[in-house]
């Protein structure tokens, strides 16, 4: 592999953990109408104990209606990944960790692992594949504690 190869390739794995962290942050900023323009159109989105959605429409019902309405926030984080490309397609398993609120007055918080697969369409990466595994979870009430020692509680979603 030559220099020019090299610097693709490190380009390359900078714009996936990018399209990663932009899937995540669309989540918690509930975008949720614009999540299924990371995927490619046949894309396929199998979420564990959620089912599998293939392509767009499918995928962007699934968002838009039953993760949308499942949670009242998410903070998702995800780290450690690794990335394989070859040329236009890549692989990367990343380690997950969902911070999470329902609207029943329960939060909790989920680890596992993302197994993505990617196509680099007219010069863009985006997801052709993505799927996850829980290994760990833990689940319990909750509540939103005001206290003037953490100064102004900014509700979610709020402007800041």
């Amino acid at each position: 592999m030559d220099l020019e190869d090299r610097v693709r390739a490190l380009e390359d794995r900078g714009e996936i953990e990018r399209l990663k962290y932009e899937y995540a942050r669309r989540l918690d900023d509930d975008e949720f109408d614009s999540v299924v323009e990371l995927f490619t159109e046949d894309a396929t989105y199998a979420l564990e104990g959620w089912g599998t959605h293939e392509g767009h429409a499918e995928i962007a019902a699934f968002i838009e209606t039953t993760l949308a309405d499942a949670f009242e926030y998410t903070a998702h984080v995800m780290h450690h990944p690794t990335i394989d490309v070859d040329v236009d397609t890549a692989s990367a398993e990343w380690y997950l960790e969902i911070h999470y609120a329902l609207a029943d007055g329960t939060a909790g918080w989920r680890q596992g692992r993302y197994f993505d697969e990617y196509e680099k369409v007219d010069g863009e990466w985006l997801f052709s594949s993505m799927s996850h595994t829980i290994f760990a979870r833990q689940r319990s009430e909750y509540e939103v504690v005001e206290d003037e020692r953490y100064g102004e509680i900014i509700e979610y979603g709020a402007p800041r």
